[in-house]
C-alpha cells in the first residue's frame, strides 16, 4: 500500500455524542450527497464568491457561496436569502476544513435555522477518503461467510453511524465490474462467479453480497479500496463506481479515530 497520502496529514476530529458542539450536528459529506432532498448546502468559506463547490444535489442546482463573516452580518439582520431553501431542511455548511463551517452552524441553529456541518469540510466532499468514520469495517480475503457477514454489517450499521469498509489484499478483486463477464445474467464460461460481488455470496439467510454493498453504498456508505493491492492484483482500472483508491495513511488515520471490525 503507497506510504503517501493526498490528503496530506489529517488531525483526529474530536468526538463526542453530537459529533461536534453542543446542539450542532457533525454529519458527513457521503451522508449529505446520499440523503440530498434533506439538506441544503452552503459553501462559507472566506475568501471566495459565487459557486465554488459542484453540484451534485437532487434538488439544489447549486452550492452558493456566502463567506462566514457576511453569513453573520445577514444573520444579525435577520435578511439571509437563500435560493432554493425549503424551512424542512437543514443546512449544511462547508469550509475547507470544518472550522469556520462550524462556526457557521452553530450561529445557524441560534438564529432558529436547523443546521449541521460536514466534519472536514470540502477536502471531504471532494476526497471519501477523508471521511470521519463512526465504524470501519475492513475485508481482505475472500471467504463467502466472512464477506456476507462484513457486508451484513456495513448495511445495518451504516443506517446509525457513518461507517467505511476498507477493501484490502485479495478482496479488492471483489469490487471489479462485471460488464465483460456477466452478460444476460449469465456468466462467461471460465471465469470465477466467487471473484466478484455477484459470487461471492454464502447463501440463506443473508442477503445477496452485491445487494447488501448496494444499500450500504446508496445510504451514503463509503468504500475505500488499497491502491497497491488493485495494483498488485492488476484491476486498478477496472473497479466499480461507488469506490474510491485509498493510501496507507488513510487506514492508519482512520483505524486510530474510530471503532473497528476486521474480517480477515
Amino acid at each position: 500500500m503507497c506510504s503517501t497520502s493526498k490528503l496530506g496529514n489529517l488531525a483526529p476530529v474530536d468526538s463526542g455524542s453530537a459529533g461536534g458542539a453542543a446542539g450542532v450536528e457533525a454529519v458527513s459529506a457521503a451522508w449529505v450527497k446520499s440523503h440530498s432532498q434533506n439538506y441544503y448546502v452552503l459553501d462559507v468559506t472566506e475568501g471566495t464568491e459565487g459557486d465554488t463547490v459542484e453540484a451534485t444535489l437532487e434538488g439544489q442546482a447549486k452550492v452558493p457561496c456566502i463567506p462566514l463573516g457576511r453569513l453573520l452580518r445577514h444573520l444579525c439582520r435577520e435578511e439571509l436569502d437563500l435560493e432554493g431553501y425549503k424551512s424542512t431542511q437543514t443546512i449544511v455548511t462547508l469550509c475547507k476544513t470544518g472550522v469556520r463551517a462550524r462556526i457557521g452552524a452553530e450561529e445557524l441553529v441560534k438564529a432558529g435555522y436547523k443546521a449541521a456541518y460536514v466534519t472536514r469540510g470540502l477536502l471531504e466532499w471532494n476526497a471519501p477518503a477523508a471521511t470521519k468514520a463512526g465504524l470501519v469495517v475492513s475485508i481482505s480475503g475472500m471467504e463467502k461467510d466472512k464477506i456476507s457477514v462484513a457486508l451484513s454489517a456495513c448495511a445495518a450499521s451504516q443506517k446509525t453511524t457513518q461507517t467505511v469498509l476498507v477493501v484490502m489484499a485479495s478482496a479488492v478483486q471483489l469490487f471489479r465490474k462485471t460488464d465483460d463477464v456477466l452478460v444476460d445474467g449469465k456468466w462467461k464460461e471460465g471465469v470465477n462467479k466467487d471473484e466478484y460481488l455477484e459470487g461471492c455470496w454464502a447463501g440463506e439467510p443473508f442477503q445477496q453480497t452485491v445487494a447488501l454493498w448496494n444499500t450500504f453504498r446508496e445510504n451514503g456508505g463509503v468504500t475505500l479500496l488499497c491502491t497497491s493491492c488493485a495494483k498488485n492484483k492488476g484491476c486498478e482500472d477496472n473497479m466499480r463506481d461507488g469506490t474510491t483508491f485509498m493510501n496507507l495513511p488513510d487506514l492508519l488515520r482512520m483505524t486510530h479515530e474510530s471503532k473497528c471490525l476486521s474480517f480477515s
